[in-house]
């Protein structure tokens, strides 16, 4: 129904269930009394159309590495593994989406509590 764009895909399908994710969201935003044309939409679309769960599925394996990230070998392969580049510098290691201008910056030796959950927002938040 829609054009697919011109743009490389971090995992199978990744465009069609970002679409589903956006249109599953616009429904739990609306009252759930609500009768309008735009649930009914929301509806029709979301009952044909089934998310794969690969982009959800690389998500949440990324965040688990990265929400107890501590500069582990096992951790940097494991990222590595899911399709990122893991650069170590002075203080910091770049995580990159293969050749992609995306990345961010985790640090080399974490030491705030709430650096695992910052860290997991900003993957997330540029990743997926």
């Amino acid at each position: 129904m829609l054009k697919k764009p011109v743009v490389d895909e971090i995992c199978r399908d990744e465009i069609r269930d970002f679409l589903l994710e956006l249109v599953r969201r616009e429904y739990a935003n609306l009252p759930a009394d609500a009768r309008c044309r735009r649930k009914d939409l929301c509806e029709a679309i979301l009952a044909c159309n089934k998310e794969t769960g690969e982009r959800a599925k690389l998500r949440r394996e990324v965040c688990d590495e990265v929400r107890n990230w501590k500069a582990q070998a096992e951790q940097i392969a494991a990222l590595e593994r899911l399709g990122f580049t893991v650069i170590k510098g002075k203080k910091h290691y770049k995580l990159r989406w293969r050749d992609s201008g995306y990345f961010t910056a985790l640090s080399t030796s974490p030491s705030d509590l709430r650096s695992g959950a910052n860290s997991v927002a900003d993957t997330v938040s540029l990743f997926f």
